[in-house]
C-alpha cells in the first residue's frame, strides 16, 4: 500500500488514486478475465468497480433488438402495404405470439 500513502500525501482525489493502485494490481492479478478482475477487487476499488462493472458486463450484442429489427423489416416490406394497425402494435404481437393463443 505504498501507492495509498504516497497518493493520499500528494493531495490526489479518490479516482487517481484508485488509477493509480489499479495499474499496479491489475498487472500483478493473474485473473482469467476483466469481470472475474473487478468482481474480486470490489472493495478495494470503491469509486471505480461499479463504472467497472457496468462496462464489463455489458454484451457484445443485443440479439433481441436484431430480431425486432428483423420482424419490423419483414412487416414493413412490400408484401404488407395495406396495414390497417400501426408498426409497435405489430411487432408487439409477433415478438411475443408465444405467450398467447388465439385457438
Amino acid at each position: 500500500m505504498l501507492l495509498t500513502s504516497r497518493a493520499a500525501a500528494s493531495g490526489m482525489s479518490d479516482v487517481d488514486n484508485e488509477l493509480l493502485i489499479y495499474n499496479t494490481a491489475v498487472v500483478q492479478c493473474n485473473c482469467s478475465n476483466a469481470l472475474e478482475f473487478w468482481i474480486g477487487n470490489t472493495a478495494a476499488f470503491t469509486t471505480l468497480a461499479p463504472t467497472a462493472l457496468d462496462i464489463v458486463s455489458a454484451p457484445a450484442s443485443q440479439a433481441y433488438v436484431e430480431r425486432v429489427f428483423s420482424v419490423c423489416g419483414d412487416i414493413t416490406s412490400g408484401k404488407r402495404n395495406r396495414l390497417s394497425k400501426n408498426l409497435s402494435n405489430r411487432v408487439f404481437l409477433k415478438i411475443n405470439s408465444k405467450f398467447y393463443n388465439f385457438d
